[in-house]
């Protein structure tokens, strides 16, 4: 099995930082970023590692976080 090609990885990376650096200009609260912030770690260490079956909990946190904004800005409870 071929090993990934690193841009790859580098793509859920920017995606959690680019909604990491939203939520916090937007100051939300910490359901929103403590989600994010712990899926920028985790990407972190994937991107360090390069270990691919680290973005699958990158990806959860970073959708955990996403839509929790959403609901937060639609008014809907957590």
């Amino acid at each position: 099995m071929s090993a990934i090609p690193q841009w790859v990885l580098y793509l859920p990376v920017m995606a959690v930082w680019i909604t990491l650096v939203g939520a916090l200009i937007n100051r939300e609260g910490p359901w929103v970023v403590v989600p994010l912030v712990l899926a920028a770690g985790t990407a972190v260490a994937a991107l360090a590692t390069n270990l691919p079956l680290l973005l699958v909990p990158v990806i959860v946190l970073w959708l955990t976080g996403l839509l929790t904004m959403v609901r937060l800005h639609k008014g809907e409870p957590r």
